[in-house]
């Protein structure tokens, strides 16, 4: 199917508006979370293939050679995937920005924690934002780290290999944060299953 076939123009556009308040939740939760300026893109939402998806945690590459990967899965009237990556930082500053104890810097089992944490909430913000709106029930499930620590130039064939859409092209949501204080870049790539689109296309269209 094409994105044309599944989704016109005005409503790819509506639901990046849609995206976008979603997008907003998130940063405020994490400038409240850092207490840090969170600067935003404009979210990207299309429709792509695999190879699409495979490809977007190589682009932090500039920004950050090692990146961390946290996966939760999301259940409901709409049913898809998040992948929150975070990189471009080091643990010692977050966990104390965090309020934690400094031996937790190096505590790998902190460490995760504290990323699974941030992970949702700002799943929590996005998601739930975008589900609100669209008056539609999700209920997200225990957020999982598929990278820990993992230098980018290994993660090759390595991201969202565990493929969760029946066809080769879904329906994705990218959102990107960036704190310049301390050096956080973040990705939310949200992807939905291809049952779930016209549950979205329909309740897009009560919307509008």
């Amino acid at each position: 199917m094409t994105t044309q076939q599944e989704f016109t123009d005005y409503q790819i556009d509506a639901l990046k508006e849609l995206a976008n308040i979603g997008m907003g939740r998130a940063g405020a939760k994490l400038s409240e979370v850092f207490e840090h300026r969170v600067t935003l893109n404009v979210p990207n939402v299309a429709m792509v293939d695999e190879d699409k998806l495979n490809s977007l945690a190589l682009k932090f590459e500039t920004g950050s050679p090692i990146v961390n990967i946290i996966q939760q899965s999301f259940i409901g009237e709409i049913e898809g995937r998040s992948a929150f990556i975070i990189g471009g930082h080091n643990f010692a500053d977050l966990v104390n920005i965090l309020g934690y104890e400094e031996d937790d810097a190096i505590d790998e089992g902190r460490q995760k924690e504290m990323l699974m944490d941030v992970s949702n909430a700002v799943n929590s913000a996005c998601l739930s934002g975008l589900a609100e709106q669209l008056e539609l029930d999700i209920e997200l499930t225990n957020p999982s780290i598929v990278a820990f620590n993992t230098p980018n130039s290994t993660l090759k064939d390595f991201f969202f290999k565990q493929k969760h859409q029946e066809t080769h092209q879904t329906l994705l949501f990218e959102i990107k944060f960036f704190i310049k204080d301390i050096n956080l870049y973040c990705d939310n790539i949200i992807s939905l299953k291809i049952s779930s689109l016209e549950n979205l296309r329909n309740a897009l269209e009560r919307l509008l």
